[in-house]
Formats: C-alpha cells, sequence, structure tokens
C-alpha cells in the first residue's frame, strides 16, 4: 500500500514537469512548423575518384588544381598532353606557320618573308582596300611564355603619309594569359602602351611610308626607329613572346605590311 503511494506521489511529480514543458514547446510554436527538406543536392566526386562519368564536374563546373589535374591524368580521366617544348629567341626571317589571332584561331603567312594582316569585314576576310578596325597575331605563344632578354627588328611598310590613319603595333613579352608591351607606329609618329593598355609615351617621328623598327627588352623597353633611339622605358623582369597587329581608322586607311622580321638575345 505504501508503495502504491510512492509511485502516485512519482507520477504526479512526473505530470507536474511534463506538461508545463509540453505546453511551452506547443505555446512556442518550436515544432508547429516544421522545415521542409529542399531539394536532393549530389555531392560533388572527390577528383580522385573522378572518372568519365563525372568528367564534366571535374574539368568545368570545378576548376581542378595542378595537384588535382595530376589525380586526373594519373587515373586516365583526361588524356596527358605534355607542354610545348619552348623555343630559343631565335628567328631570322617570319615564320610562315604557328600564328593564333586574339581569337585564338590559327592563320598561315605568305612564303614572301612578308606578314599581312587584314582586319575583317563583316567578320571576314578583308580584300584589298576593304576592312576596318584592328587585328592582331602572335607566334607561338604557347612555348614563347619564358623568353626574355630578347631584340625584336622588324620592318613596317606601306604606313601611309601623315593623316592616313592606319598604323602598324610590334608587341613584346606576350603570353596568352597577359599582354604585352606595344610598340605602335604611323607614317609619322610612335606610341607606346604598357600591358594594361595605357599610353605610357608617345612622340613624333621623321614622316615616311617604312620604317625600320628595333625593340630590345631585358629589364628596359628601348626602341630605336631607322637607327635613331626613340625611348628607354624601365619595365622590370618581363617574360612573353612576340606579336604583330595593324589598325586601320577607316576602310580607305593605308594597310601596313611587316617585313625582315629578326629576333635575337
Amino acid at each position: 500500500m505504501r508503495r502504491l503511494k510512492l509511485v502516485g506521489r512519482a507520477c504526479v511529480l512526473f505530470v507536474l514537469f511534463v506538461v508545463p514543458t509540453a505546453g511551452f514547446v506547443k505555446s512556442s510554436g518550436m515544432f508547429e512548423h516544421p522545415v521542409k527538406p529542399g531539394p536532393w543536392q549530389p555531392t560533388p566526386p572527390l577528383l580522385i575518384f573522378a572518372n568519365p562519368s563525372n568528367i564534366g564536374w571535374a574539368t568545368h563546373d570545378h576548376k581542378p588544381t595542378p595537384d588535382e589535374l595530376k589525380y586526373l591524368y594519373f587515373f586516365g580521366v583526361l588524356p596527358y598532353t605534355p607542354p610545348p617544348a619552348p623555343i630559343p629567341p631565335s628567328l631570322a626571317e617570319m615564320p610562315t606557320t604557328g600564328w593564333t589571332l586574339d581569337n585564338g584561331a590559327l592563320i598561315t603567312t605568305d612564303s614572301n618573308n612578308v606578314l599581312v594582316l587584314r582586319p575583317l569585314t563583316y567578320g571576314r576576310p578583308s580584300l584589298p582596300g576593304q576592312g576596318q578596325g584592328w587585328r592582331g597575331a602572335y607566334w607561338q605563344p604557347a612555348r614563347t611564355t619564358q623568353w626574355q632578354n630578347y631584340t625584336l627588328g622588324v620592318t613596317v611598310t606601306n604606313l601611309g603619309g601623315q593623316g592616313s590613319r592606319g598604323n602598324a603595333t610590334i608587341v613584346v613579352g606576350y603570353a596568352i594569359t597577359r599582354a604585352g608591351w606595344a610598340v605602335s607606329t604611323s607614317g609619322a609618329r610612335i606610341t607606346i602602351q604598357n600591358p594594361s593598355g595605357a599610353h605610357i609615351y608617345s612622340r613624333a617621328i621623321h614622316p615616311a611610308p617604312s620604317h625600320r623598327v628595333v625593340v630590345k627588352l631585358t629589364n628596359q623597353l628601348s626602341v630605336t626607329v631607322d637607327g635613331a633611339s626613340i625611348a628607354s622605358i624601365p619595365v622590370g623582369q618581363v617574360h612573353g613572346g612576340i606579336g604583330f597587329g595593324v589598325w586601320k581608322a577607316a576602310a580607305s586607311s593605308n594597310l601596313p605590311f611587316f617585313t625582315n622580321l629578326q629576333v635575337n638575345q
């Protein structure tokens, strides 16, 4: 009998403590609005376990680190293509192959040691006397990325007279991931731009339809036109290859040509 009384008191105590707690939970609304589960999001695969079925995530949705790329190559998910071997900065004439345009397309030059870059007309190659705007080409950018301390000489022709609104640009220190230093020549003026595109130097030169331009890239960017020293600008340690470009302000502007190229250390 006494045991029953003790059990009864315990039940009373349980009700006294549990009921208020339950009432508080109900009145607070803690469980009245359960969170609805969101859409299922698959866990991206570890790159070490990547395979052809998830190669899209491994290579596009996520940019692999150099170490992750090693795993992708090791497990055969991506075919390994060794980087192109570098080449020394030495050219005795204008190459006919190996030129990459600004849009990544490849072009070849003629066999007469002349590089002709025609701005497009409605997205298509222009005929002589047509086209306007810019067109640039860069030689073997993947293989010349470590070029430094070299000298480039080239003859720019067909510049036209002063005011023809056409110019030729020589680029040094160029790489696929960054722009280079640009030396632009018209019939009577030379301009230098840094890799950010800012004009940092400009001066008049003696007017002529053709100029021999020599650009030396070391810790200084030194420019010579027709044997006369024009500018020397500190640039620090610069790596990268070469490129050329033309600008025609109008279809009637002269189209410059590049010839007699020579590059050496």
